[in-house]
């Protein structure tokens, strides 16, 4: 008998030993790994909210290069590329240019493009300058941005108008063409 009442001892012992293991392991889960896993799992989610952000704003970017073809940033070397396109591009819409005068580069070192103020005085119709100022986002060679404009009736044709234009022309910060 006291071998039966034994085995059932080194049962129970055996069994406690599972149970006291069984909380060890819960107790060590949920103090150290639990919190781990929470944070986790937060930052998976955040991850996976920057990405689809990213993705977003990757098809944006592809699809305005679908509707505006790539656009190119020219460096200070080709800046009169950037500045024909421009005359050219108003020319072949009425606009005749009476002054234009490009200013000194600003650098930002926050990003990688330079800033090329140009000062202009041009004459128009008021249907042409309308549409000049709107298709200038068409350009290929550089972006710009109408940074400010005055505009007056021409005085000897009020059928005409003239506008002193500032724009601003983003080039590379590089030294080759991105």
């Amino acid at each position: 008998m006291k071998i039966y009442n034994m085995e059932i001892k080194e049962d129970k012992l055996l069994l406690a030993a599972a149970g006291v293991t069984a909380v060890i392991a819960l107790v060590i889960y949920l103090i150290f790994y639990a919190p781990i896993l929470n944070e986790l799992t937060k930052k998976h989610l955040e991850c996976r909210s920057c990405e689809k952000g990213l993705v977003d704003a990757r098809n944006v970017i592809e699809g305005a290069d679908k509707i505006y073809g790539k656009r190119v940033l020219m460096t200070e070397k080709e800046v009169s590329l950037a500045i024909d396109e421009l005359t050219k591009h108003g020319k072949s819409m009425g606009i005749n240019f009476v002054s234009m005068k490009p200013l000194e580069i600003t650098t930002d070192k926050e990003v990688e493009y330079k800033i090329l103020p140009v000062d202009m005085e041009i004459e128009a119709g008021d249907e042409q300058f309308v549409n000049f100022l709107g298709s200038l986002d068409e350009l290929d060679k550089a972006p710009i941005r109408v940074k400010s404009f005055d505009i007056v009736p021409n005085n000897e044709n009020r059928k005409r108008l003239t506008a002193k234009l500032t724009v601003d022309i983003y080039l590379s910060a590089r030294e080759y063409a991105q």
